[in-house]
């Protein structure tokens, strides 16, 4: 799924049927434990649950026809000597047009090997782009700290 397809709660089409949308999607969202590549998509069409439409079912079919041609790719943890762990983080200011929250993500990697990602929006608006990368970066500081305890 594109990051610049646009997808609305009230799109002018027609809801369908929520039931259906809500099973294909709760099965992909454990998928998304080891394909990381969709994850964005998941979060995406997951907030369309409570009345999909047309538009949301051929977005969620076009992710189903991916992970067709992709079966033969997931996580592969790799022996390394690098016993670091190192952290990466994004925002992205005022992607979501409805309601200008910006979207904050995050991955771990121990040496090479990926931990866990997390992506979400962000529960303040922030006031610009700096805003946005600051509230990033502690939610990777944040995260970094709980799994450096355990």
């Amino acid at each position: 799924m594109s990051s610049s397809e646009v997808l609305q709660q009230n799109d002018g089409v027609e809801p369908t049927g929520a039931t259906c949308y809500k099973r294909v999607l709760g099965k992909l969202q454990y998928l998304s434990f080891t394909h990381s590549d969709i994850s964005f998509s998941m979060n995406k069409l997951s907030q369309f649950m409570h009345s999909p439409s047309e538009v949301h079912w051929k977005a969620l079919k076009q992710v189903l026809r991916y992970l067709q041609g992709t079966m033969q790719f997931f996580l592969r943890i790799q022996i390394d000597n690098d016993f670091k762990l190192h952290m990466y983080s994004d925002a992205d200011w005022a992607v979501d047009a409805s309601d200008r929250a910006s979207t904050t993500g995050y991955i771990p990697f121990f040496g090479k090997n990926l931990l866990s990602w997390s992506q979400r929006k962000q529960r303040i608006v922030a006031r610009s782009s700096t805003e946005a990368e600051y509230r990033a970066i502690s939610s990777a500081l944040a995260e970094r700290n709980w799994v450096t305890i355990c």
